[in-house]
């Protein structure tokens, strides 16, 4: 597929795709959050927020988790060919999540 002009993506579309991504994720993330903007090199870009359960967030389960999470996301929203953005994922813990209370990740 072509890639989209920087700056035009059909929003209600996107929100579908990853609404039907996220059904696919394993029990670990229990929220998902995103925006699109741009990077600090200026291109169009989609920035996750991923909050994981504390046990997912542990240091001998994080990389594998984090690692199919986001390749999961990549492969099914193909956010490059498919929509013209660079794709950024962040991960935060529940019990992180509570001490911060951070609205952009809600």
């Amino acid at each position: 597929m072509p890639m989209v002009p920087s700056g035009f993506v059909h929003q209600a579309q996107l929100d579908s795709e990853i609404k039907n991504a996220l059904r696919k994720l394993g029990p670990e993330a229990v929220h998902v959050a995103y925006n699109l903007g741009e990077d600090s090199t200026g291109e169009p870009s989609i920035f996750f927020r991923i909050v994981l359960t504390d046990a997912a967030a542990k240091e001998d389960t994080l990389a594998e988790i984090t690692r199919r999470i986001a390749t999961l996301l990549f492969d099914e929203i193909r956010p490059i060919e498919n929509w013209g953005l660079h794709p950024y994922f962040n991960f935060r813990s529940e019990s992180e999540q509570q001490r911060r209370k951070d609205p952009e990740w809600a």
